[in-house]
């Protein structure tokens, strides 16, 4: 149950009078057994006659409970209820159809492949085979998928697959290996249980390499198979690979394109899916890629006019290829988030979201879209559910912190501070270097009191990679109280272009700083 139903359920059970009912009958039925106690054995009457009021006493407060739920004393006499015993039945079967889920629900890890090839330079061919088949079962709501960025950080350490199993907190792991010559691929999968180190399924595929996609639809049947879940025809369909193109020399760009664009050097991502698209002209996908680089560009770098066109004419692109690609759908929504056109954005997200429901782009860019008109309570949804899509991505968790700030309870605030702390804290003890997601848990843990150690993410992000966690650092700073350090590097944030108004207007981790006048100078400074 959510810290929303929670709170309604405790504030229903007030309204009923149902807690004031249990505290009244706790102490009316202590006096009885008191009274019994002492009175039943000047009487006369036997031992047991004592031990039957205690009893009945426990055996009537459930009872008085049910009945307190069940009928309400208004001015107007005795009344049962009927939309509130609903509101409880509805809260009560949502809790347990989530527990129910939660135990069918499959974990799983897919470690990087292997690369076998005498070329070291296909090491990005068979990270990729291993990131496609992620994406394909992370489509899956039966399974909870770790991260890319988790799980390739196993990459290339003699680490033993239970202890990987228990550092990423899942059921089973893939791996696999694979080994191109020319035209042709041999892609070896094996499936493995991370407590009992048993093989599930494993099989070999020697093909052409034109057959890849193939291959990817079979194995992620056979791990389907293999975990004994079942799929409606719509989850059968999400899980067979869209590629939008049979020229292999494109794919092969795109691939390369991915694995720059992981590792956040979109620069050289943005070049390979260009040329991507210089082999193929009708690479949906490879277009939706570009989109997102020039997006990303706008996003954390410079959010120039150039950027903010390519971002819409790639995306458009990719649109007019394929209207039924969820991240065609994704990239078009962002395009249009960051040239200001958010209602055209939430219906693009909206169509992402029906077009593969466990789309994390969909989710994650609709949360920032409605974080930058204000809609903090809409954004912390979308965040929660791109949370639950990738339960290790420390940016939902953060984001979703960030909004609640601003529309939450005060519990919600502390509940989703905590959460994302925590979520950082697992994320960091596998990947110490990364400098985004320092940043962005360094608030929460300022947040919720550990300042010191928040200061020092922080000052560890900036060292790393000031230019992509600036204006994180920044707000971690002043929420710390280090108001002018804060201040000077959101002014160099400034002189770099690395900061949007919209963004920063509707920021309510500044909000006491709205007077200072270095703060206003900054925000006047940016069109």
């Amino acid at each position: 149950m959510s810290e929303n139903s929670l709170v309604r359920f405790y504030h229903e059970l007030r309204r009923r009078k149902v807690i004031r009912v249990a505290i009244v009958y706790a102490f009316v039925a202590w006096l009885l057994i008191e009274v019994a106690s002492v009175v039943f054995p000047g009487l006369l009457l036997p031992d047991w006659t004592v031990r039957l009021v205690i009893a009945l006493a426990i055996i009537g407060f459930p009872i008085a409970l049910v009945m307190a739920w069940a009928i309400e004393l208004t001015p107007d006499g005795i009344k049962g209820d009927s939309g509130g015993s609903k509101q409880a039945e509805k809260v009560i079967a949502t809790k347990s159809a989530a527990e129910s889920e939660d135990d069918q629900r499959r974990s799983i890890a897919v470690l990087p492949f292997l690369n076998l090839s005498n070329d070291p330079e296909n090491e990005y061919f068979s990270d990729g085979m291993a990131e496609e088949l992620l994406n394909l079962l992370c489509k899956l709501p039966q399974l909870t998928v770790a991260s890319r960025t988790s799980s390739f950080c196993f990459k290339g350490k003699d680490v033993d697959l239970g202890t990987v199993a228990e550092k990423l907190g899942v059921d089973v792991i893939l791996e696999g290996s694979v080994r191109r010559s020319g035209e042709r691929i041999r892609i070896t999968a094996q499936l493995i249980d991370g407590k009992s180190d048993r093989h599930l399924w494993s099989e070999t595929y020697d093909r052409e390499l034109v057959d890849v996609f193939a291959v990817q639809d079979e194995i992620a049947r056979n791990i389907v198979e293999a975990l004994e879940i079942k799929l409606t025809p719509a989850q059968q369909h999400s899980i067979k690979k869209n590629a939008t193109t049979n020229d292999m020399d494109a794919y092969d760009f795109y691939l390369r394109g991915r694995y720059f664009f992981e590792r956040k050097e979109i620069k050289y991502a943005l070049q390979m899916y260009e040329k991507a698209i210089e082999q193929d002209p009708e690479f949906a996908l490879a277009w939706a890629g570009a989109a997102e680089c020039h997006a990303w560009q706008c996003m954390w770098f410079e959010k120039t006019p150039e950027n903010l066109a390519a971002a819409n004419e790639c995306s458009r692109k990719a649109l007019q290829l394929a209207p039924n690609l969820s991240e065609a759908r994704a990239s078009h929504g962002l395009a249009l988030s960051i040239n200001g056109k958010y209602a055209e954005a939430e219906d693009e997200y909206k169509s992402a979201i029906e077009l593969e429901p466990q789309s994390f782009q969909g989710h994650y860019y609709a949360g920032r879209s409605y974080f930058t008109q204000g809609k903090f309570r809409e954004a912390a949804d979308m965040f929660a559910k791109a949370g639950a899509i990738r339960p290790d991505d420390v940016s939902a968790a953060a984001l979703r912190s960030t909004a609640l700030r601003s529309a939450g309870t005060k519990a919600e605030k502390q509940e989703a501070a905590e959460h994302a702390a925590n979520v950082a804290k697992q994320y960091l003890a596998l990947n110490p270097d990364d400098a985004m997601a320092l940043s962005r848990g360094a608030n929460d843990l300022i947040y919720t009191g550990d300042i010191d150690k928040g200061l020092e993410w922080a000052e560890r992000a900036y060292a790393i990679n000031k230019n992509i966690c600036g204006y994180n650092v920044a707000c971690a700073l002043f929420l710390a109280g280090k108001t002018e350090r804060a201040l000077d590097i959101l002014e160099e944030c400034l002189r770099k272009k690395t900061i949007h108004r919209d963004w920063l207007e509707q920021d309510t981790d500044w909000d006491s700083a709205r007077d200072h006048p270095r703060f206003k100078a900054v925000l006047e400074s940016l069109s």
